[in-house]
């Protein structure tokens, strides 16, 4: 068996009961730092455990290694530093490869900072993109975010101490200085910091206080603002004239969802018109 496993992300205590004991049945553990888990595993009890190296550098060839161990009937776990392997960690390769010899990789689920920071970021019907370490280079990141201008779901990323001031203005460039974004910052760790503001007021925040500069990010950025169904309850001339165009040639969703494109306005109310029209034209 070929476990993922799942390890805190900072609190050593937020590890599951079935980890634990897949981790002291283990043949093999596989590290992306051996020293860091060694501590993990010491803090548990786990001791006298094979620990085997395998990071972002390696994976391909000790993947091979895995594959021969398996084939043995080994019980193989694998763990990064912190958080669960292949979300922005070493593990995707291993479980690809896996999968190609004819081994289902078996998770153990756990922390994981972004689930952490969107069970506690009250988004109410948004859906959020997981989107993991943007470019380090700033033109790449702005050329990244760019494509979040306008969306309707939320995004989240992970940021370093050394690039978070120079993410957050691009944020701002890019998305506007208003755009709300939730930070959790260090989670679930002694100095855990987790503020919701407009990215204006998150940049402030963190550049006035050199200790918000340090540690791992993850970053909650909120689509637009969207305008209530009260600001937009009425169709212009010109949206009914487009939406009754297009939806002669196009299915209902698709007419909308083009219409909207076009010209904006609320997809709903959009959606409601043409249903009404159809059924008054029947």
């Amino acid at each position: 068996m070929l476990y993922i496993c799942a390890t805190p992300i900072g609190n050593l205590n937020d590890i599951t009961l079935r980890a634990l004991e897949i981790l002291n049945k283990a043949d093999i553990i596989l590290c992306e730092d051996t020293r860091m888990s060694q501590r993990l595993l010491q803090h548990h009890g786990i001791n006298g455990k094979h620990l085997v190296a395998l990071h972002d550098h390696n994976e391909n060839e000790a993947g091979q290694k895995v594959i021969e161990w398996l084939k043995q009937g080994m019980c193989i776990v694998q763990i990064s530093d912190a958080g669960t392997p292949g979300i922005s960690d070493p593990g995707a390769r291993l479980c690809n490869l896996a999968f190609e010899h004819g081994f289902t990789p078996i998770p153990l689920p756990g922390a994981c900072a972004y689930a952490s920071l969107l069970s506690v970021a009250g988004l109410v019907d948004i859906n959020c993109l997981f989107s993991g370490f943007l470019s380090n280079k700033s033109t790449q990141r702005q050329k990244q975010m760019a494509k979040w201008i306008s969306v309707d779901f939320a995004v989240c990323i992970y940021e370093s101490p050394h690039r978070i001031i120079e993410c957050l203005n691009d944020i701002i460039t890019i998305l506007g200085e208003d755009r709300l974004i939730i930070m959790g910052r260090e989670l679930t760790k002694q100095f855990e910091t987790i503020q919701k503001l407009q990215a204006k007021e998150l940049l402030k925040f963190v550049s006035a206080d050199s200790n918000q500069q340090r540690g791992e990010f993850a970053l909650i950025i909120m689509p637009e603002k969207i305008k209530n169904d009260n600001e937009n309850e009425n169709l212009t001339q010109d949206q009914i004239n487009i939406l009754t165009l297009i939806a002669k040639e196009l299915p209902t969703k698709k007419a909308v969802n083009l219409t909207h494109k076009l010209t904006g306005g609320n997809k709903e109310i959009m959606y409601n018109y043409l249903v009404d029209s159809k059924m008054r034209n029947q």
